[in-house]
């Protein structure tokens, strides 16, 4: 007797390029069997999926966990993740944690676990601030040395690995980031990196990271390669170095979000310098995501104003090139992040929504940019592999049942910056380990994930 059983649906046989349909059978939080369709197996639940595809869960390569302020343990980003098909997210990018690993830990224990299972980066960035405030400085060496016991620490206390946001604080430099990953290379960790310079400098930047994966050996993430390389026609240059590199280096990979727009702070580094020349672009391309301006286009007037009076607003900036965009996300070998986070008090980045139906519905089967077969595997097995899930990213005997079913006539994304939150349609459920989390875009309230360990 199995727990469930999925009947009739469409899986995703990455080694035949196909989908197969197949029966799953899940008991135990696992895939306990697949079987050919119309195969006697008893079960305390059956779905009929038919006309659906059952895929593995997604993992997102690349988004940021909740800020647990003044006591509150709102799954937020979780919820708006199993929303859209991830079971699996990976927090702690662009240098930036908001939790020490054991305190994430203990929160999430404390609290029932849940939505989804949680892979957690330490921030690089995070750490150094404690010690210089400065974007800028030069870190000395008693402050490295600060800074990599503290990575240290949170790899001994199940961090996955730790990340870099170099545009933010330039100050980071090349050696400096070379000596931590040596430092702590004998724990194989996984580093997602925000790059340091875009446009002209586009190049510099993913060679940097990409050297820096082949020079110390390690699994090394390029962190929305869009908000690099879809500024300034850059992009396809910066995929032709390294369709070679990661071809050569399978532990180098890029993530990529589905927009063209990016998100970030207003008085972060990022805006350190002419941007609108640097850019090719005007004001207008600023949106804040905060009131009392949410949503009104910025002039010269309002953006300084914000600027001067809020630093730390959240905007969106309308800069990215859409066919760029499209470049990254057809190549073979990159895969798909969200960045999505919640952050009190703005309106949300709809990719923290929506990101994985809009792949699905809007470019794969509307505009084709890549076939469904591709970014399922670039979405699950693959994202498995750079990570080193062994048991994730597959429909598989004894892989973990984190699954997705979802029709792919009527999957689609509806969130957009008038309504962030519109919900998704086409999926009927996600499972984790084995239990239905999201029922046709109702969360049933169970907390089966995890924080995985490293």
């Amino acid at each position: 007797m199995y727990d469930t059983v999925i009947r009739g649906g469409l899986c995703p046989d990455y080694d035949a390029g196909e989908l197969k349909k197949k029966d799953v059978a899940v008991k135990d939080g696992k895939i306990a069997d697949v079987l050919e369709p119309g195969t006697d197996a008893r079960a305390e639940r059956i779905i009929d999926a038919s006309g659906r595809i059952v895929s593995p869960g997604i993992i997102d390569m690349h988004m940021h966990e909740e800020e647990f302020r003044d006591g509150s343990h709102e799954r937020d980003i979780s919820e708006l993740m199993i929303r859209q098909g991830v079971t699996t997210g990976v927090c702690g990018n662009c240098g930036i944690h908001f939790h020490r690993i054991s305190d994430f830990r203990r929160i999430l224990d404390e609290n029932g676990g849940s939505p989804i299972n949680y892979v957690a980066l330490a921030g690089y960035n995070t750490f150094r601030e404690e010690k210089i405030s400065g974007w800028y400085d030069e870190a000395s060496p008693e402050v490295r040395k600060y800074v990599i016991e503290q990575l240290r620490k949170e790899l001994e206390d199940g961090a996955w690995g730790f990340s870099f946001g170099l545009e933010y604080c330039p100050g980071i430099s090349t050696e400096e980031m070379t000596e931590a990953v040596m430092a702590l290379k004998e724990y194989d960790p996984f580093i997602s990196i925000h790059f340091r310079e875009d446009c002209d400098k586009c190049m510099d930047s993913v060679i940097e990271m990409a050297e820096l994966s082949r020079n110390t050996g390690c699994r090394v993430e390029i962190s929305h390669i869009g908000s690099l390389a879809a500024v300034g026609k850059h992009m396809q240059e910066s995929l032709d170095y390294l369709r070679k590199e990661m071809s050569d280096n399978p532990r180098l990979r890029y993530d990529v979000y589905p927009y063209n727009v990016f998100c970030t702070i207003i008085g972060s580094a990022a805006f350190d310098m002419d941007w609108r020349a640097k850019w090719g672009v005007d004001y207008d391309i600023i949106v804040p995501l905060g009131e009392p301006y949410a949503g009104q286009k910025c002039d010269k007037d309002l953006y300084e104003k914000i600027l001067r009076e809020d630093p730390d607003a959240l905007v969106a900036a309308f800069a990215l090139d859409e066919d760029d965009v499209k470049l990254a996300m057809a190549e073979p070998r990159g895969l798909f992040g969200s960045d999505g986070q919640v952050t009190p008090g703005y309106d949300i980045h709809p990719r923290a929504a929506a990101t994985y139906p809009r792949i699905l519905g809007k470019y794969v089967r509307d505009e084709k940019v890549l076939p469904m077969i591709l970014a399922l595997d670039k979405m699950t097995r693959q994202a498995a592999g750079q990570l080193g899930l062994e048991n994730k990213g597959e429909i598989k005997k004894d892989m973990d049942a984190d699954i997705l079913i979802f029709d792919p006539e009527t999957i689609s994304d509806h969130a957009d910056f008038n309504d962030t939150h519109a919900p998704n349609t086409g999926i009927d459920y996600v499972m984790v380990a084995g239990t239905v989390v999201n029922d046709h875009d109702t969360l049933t309230g169970a907390l089966p994930g995890r924080f995985i360990s490293r």
